[in-house]
């Protein structure tokens, strides 16, 4: 008996060995995956790319960047929408003259704003460059960074102008960040789908960048970005009849979305999502199995109630309405 009995309790040290390392590890994967909620960026550059024309997300999304004072919009490029049955070869003009819309009313024409691809990049996964002005200016603007430093990409629908920059030079991928509104993802079952509005508008150019191993990319999935909704009359009584630059989004929500009672936020989740990383999770993650498997980073979890106070305090602020402010 007393053999086994100091057998036992040999053992037991094993073990107990064992889960203090399992617990040890745990500890710190957690520690290294979610540390991202606790920084907050500086001021931030980005170049947006948004199929402005579609919808209203990409409206309320492009409009919250440039009223945020810590946002510098270096550009503001158009997105094709072929896809969808109302966009074809003329989406990408529709989005244009939108986007020319918003910097008029936010008086930032000075805003660099060229015109995009006006169809996708190719068909059957055979991606090929669309040479457009809004891809020369991205490799244009890549070519002016200096040492160490990366250009911030946000793509708001089809990736065509940023896919297409790359297969014209693919020495710009190291000093390119992407961030993407797009694609689905069960974090749960680790699980793609890419039956998604703005992966199906340009499938092969999404392939194409998630094929890139040496491209730093941020995915903010549709299966996330869902929750995020505004209510119709809450948002109206903030931006009716204020300043042009917020009754426009008002006007197109009528025009465009006038039986919504609600509408999905996506784009602006995104936008909120980089200047408020403690309002998400990122997770680092394997790209879908048929990619090249490499691990990129994905939103995983956003606090929808806590971004909807946050972009309701950013517009009272810059009305200068301060007695209604929301902490």
């Amino acid at each position: 008996m007393g053999f086994f009995s100091r057998l036992k309790r040999e053992i037991w040290k094993v073990i107990r060995g064992i889960l203090i390392i399992g617990l040890l590890i745990s500890l710190l994967i957690t520690v290294i995956t979610y540390s991202r909620k606790i920084s907050r960026p500086e001021d931030v550059s980005v170049i947006i790319d948004c199929d402005s024309g579609y919808g209203i997300d990409g409206l309320f999304a492009v409009s919250y960047a440039l009223t945020h004072p810590k946002i510098e919009v270096t550009g503001l490029t158009s997105a094709q929408w072929n896809f969808h049955p109302e966009g074809g070869d003329s989406s990408v003009y529709a989005s244009q003259q939108a986007n020319e819309m918003l910097l008029q009313l936010h008086d930032r024409k000075d805003v660099p704003h060229p015109l995009g691809a006006a169809r996708p990049t190719g068909y059957r996964g055979n991606a090929k460059a669309i040479p457009s002005p809004a891809a020369a200016f991205i490799l244009e603007e890549t070519a002016k960074l200096n040492h160490g430093e990366k250009l911030n990409v946000v793509t708001l629908g089809a990736v065509t102008n940023l896919a297409s920059a790359i297969l014209m030079d693919s020495t710009i991928i190291p000093r390119i960040r992407w961030y993407a509104t797009g694609l689905r993802y069960d974090d749960r079952a680790k699980v793609w789908n890419k039956n998604e509005f703005n992966t199906r508008n340009d499938l092969d150019g999404m392939d194409y960048l998630l094929n890139r191993e040496g491209l730093e990319t941020h995915i903010m999935t549709a299966s996330v970005s869902a929750a995020y909704l505004f209510e119709k009359t809450e948002t109206f009584d903030l931006l009716a009849n204020r300043a042009p630059r917020f009754t426009y989004l008002v006007k197109q929500w009528k025009e465009k979305m006038s039986d919504n009672q609600n509408n999905k936020m996506h784009d602006l989740a995104l936008i909120q999502a980089i200047m408020h990383p403690d309002l998400v999770t990122e997770k680092d993650i394997w790209t879908p199995a048929e990619n090249h498997r490499h691990r990129i980073y994905v939103y995983t979890w956003i606090d929808e109630q806590k971004m909807n106070r946050e972009y309701r305090k950013l517009i009272r602020k810059s009305l200068g309405d301060i007695s209604s402010d929301i902490e």
